[in-house]
């Protein structure tokens, strides 16, 4: 018979020694108390034994005093029949003790023994067998005090566990013994020093060879530290997460294959979408999130996309995403791969940043200078109406000069017909040019095209200071010129660009009114530049220049009755020549006023002898 339990092992202690107490009264024979002292020690435990061991004595003691038993040696017979009793206990204390080690140091195999973990067995019926070393010096219970709390307590092991896994221990224990499945748990165990540990107990079954079970081996391992480091991580992950879902801006992770897996708080709350709760972990398709984008961005944001994830380089794009109202607003998204050490993306990581309200302020910035650009434009109707005038008095004031010596060669006497014909082909191209100029002007404002030709800027400069020289010498300005005879022809606009020497002429002679008439220079350079450009440089002896970036600045001027407009048109019409004009102060005294063209279709070994500079 298998006792399961003390108490059974006690009720059976107690009928075995009630037999035996009658027995001996009945054929007044104490050796029968023998089995009575074995039964208490090996079922009940050492100390029961002691007590046994004396009312043992005690008995003995009475029969074989009694009178009619033989009192000639019936205390050498009692004597010696308690020390029989008190061997027989010491016996049993000394085989259950060593039958204990045995079971503690070499258990059923060496392999227990070396078990670095704490090791134990059990029965069939979940009593604890034994525990090795490791587990007794864990618990601080040395081997004879385990035996008798085995003894005393079929589960006195739940006393070890912390008493908040208890319940859980002890329902997974008695689950595992009903049917058979091996035990693995986590719980808290007691060290000896009061304080709980974590530990993994992991107990399998031993079966014979008909499939019953004989005994369960179980190994609790230390996972303290594991517990710990477990714990911390997700205290990291939860301090992550929190700081990602603060972030103030859109994340959100793909897989490698470019498939949303994750999006933080604000993406969510945000766009109203979450894959992780809609979809399995890395299934959601790209699609459904590109049909987050406009219908018109669509195909582009998924070519694009795509094109990227191939390749495996980061992306930046700008669209317009729908969010969880519905309405459209322009996201500026942004991708970086992160790759391990062999260079295989492992993720991608996203950030989404709304820029609706930056891309709407630019938009109305826009449309706000576009109606300032109208309103300055119809203020200053008069302004240009007066600039206009200002182009056209040049080549008007040639015309009136020269129909007055048309008149005066016509009138002499005799008439001298050959010079005044010669002055009526200036008269006619003095008009000619001042319809160009305002022909020239209504392109340029009106942002039309204009004729552009193979010009000689030399001949243009000439040109010009024939025009300009009356005005020369009525202000006693002496003119320098120095240009280059070998200088390749230019693509250009001809009226223009004579438009802008002669406004750089006039403001040469005008900077110098002030200035003793014996320094009045103006020096006109023109030179190649080895950056395939052409540069004419005109150079004044005025007084320089008191902010050289401000004056191309429409309506910027230093001069009492200017209107600012003329270096601001000259400035336009250069860059419209896909040229630079540009302004510095020059010492002595002066200033320094220069402009670029780029050469085009030009080779000054090409260039008619008819064009060409003199040396």
């Amino acid at each position: 018979m298998e006792l399961s339990s003390s108490r059974q092992r006690r009720a059976l202690a107690a009928a075995v020694s009630v037999a035996c107490a009658l027995l001996t009264l009945l054929t007044r024979e104490p050796s029968a108390l023998l089995v009575a002292v074995a039964t208490v020690c090996i079922c009940i435990g050492w100390k029961e034994g002691l007590a046994a061991v004396a009312a043992v004595s005690l008995i003995s003691a009475v029969i074989f005093l009694a009178p009619d038993y033989g009192s000639e040696n019936g205390l050498a017979r009692s004597f010696a029949f308690g020390f029989g009793a008190f061997g027989l206990w010491l016996v049993v204390k000394i085989f259950r003790t060593i039958a204990f080690y045995e079971r503690v140091c070499q258990g059923d195999g060496p392999s227990i023994f070396d078990t670095p973990g704490l090791g134990w067995s059990a029965y069939p019926d979940g009593r604890l067998r034994f525990l090795n070393h490791a587990a007794l010096e864990y618990i601080g219970v040395r081997a004879e005090e385990m035996c008798e709390i085995m003894d005393a307590d079929d589960f006195f092991w739940v006393k070890f566990v912390h008493p908040d896994d208890v319940e859980a221990s002890m329902a997974q224990w008695r689950r595992s013994l009903e049917t058979g499945e091996p035990m693995i748990e986590e719980k808290r165990l007691r060290r000896f020093d009061g304080t709980y540990r974590w530990f993994r107990d992991t107990a399998v079954t031993s079966r014979d060879e008909g499939g019953r079970i004989i005994g369960w081996y179980g190994h609790a391992e230390d996972i303290d530290y594991q517990r710990r480091a477990e714990a911390a991580l997700r205290q990291s992950e939860r301090e992550l997460r929190l700081l990602v879902d603060t972030v103030p801006t859109m994340i959100w992770l793909m897989t490698p294959a470019g498939l949303p897996y994750y999006f933080n708080k604000r993406f969510v709350d945000w766009a109203g979408v979450d894959s992780a709760k809609e979809e399995p972990r890395g299934t959601r398709q790209f699609a459904s999130h590109v049909e987050l984008f406009h219908p018109d961005d669509q195909a582009a944001v998924k070519a694009v996309f795509q094109t990227s994830f191939t390749r495996g380089e980061p992306l930046q794009h700008k669209g317009r995403l729908c969010r969880k109202d519905g309405e459209y607003r322009w996201i500026d998204s942004r991708f970086e791969p992160l790759r391990d050490e062999d260079g295989t993306i492992l993720r991608w990581y996203g950030v989404n940043f709304d820029i609706d309200d930056e891309v709407r302020a630019q938009e109305s910035l826009r449309l706000a200078d576009e109606r300032l650009a109208r309103a300055l434009r119809a203020a200053s109707l008069a302004e240009l109406s007066m600039s206009i005038a200002h182009e056209l008095n040049q080549p008007l004031q040639a015309v009136v000069a020269n129909a007055g010596a048309f008149r005066r060669w016509l009138n002499a006497d005799p008439p001298n017909y050959n010079h005044a014909s010669r002055v009526a082909q200036k008269i006619f191209r003095n008009a000619d040019a001042a319809a160009q100029v305002i022909s020239r002007i209504r392109a340029l404002f009106g942002k039309s095209e204009g004729e552009q030709h193979s010009i000689d800027l030399n001949a243009v400069i000439r040109d010009t200071c024939d025009l300009m020289g009356d005005r020369l010498a009525s202000s006693s300005i002496k003119l320098d010129l120095h240009l280059d005879p070998r200088l390749p022809s230019t693509t250009a606009d001809r009226v223009q660009i004579e438009q802008v020497v002669l406004n750089l002429v006039r403001n040469g002679i005008e900077a110098m009114q002030d200035v003793s008439t014996n320094l009045r220079s103006l020096r006109i350079a023109s030179r190649r530049q080895n950056d395939g450009t052409v540069e004419v440089e005109v150079r004044d002896r005025g007084c320089g220049l008191s902010d050289p970036e401000r004056i191309f600045e429409a309506f910027y001027t230093t001069k009492p009755d200017g209107m600012g407009m003329g270096l601001a048109i000259c400035r336009s019409i250069v860059e419209a020549h896909c040229g630079r004009l540009w302004a510095e102060n020059v010492e002595p005294g002066g200033a320094s006023i220069t402009f670029s063209l780029p050469m085009r279709a030009t080779d000054p070994t090409k260039i008619p002898p008819q064009q060409q500079a003199p040396q």
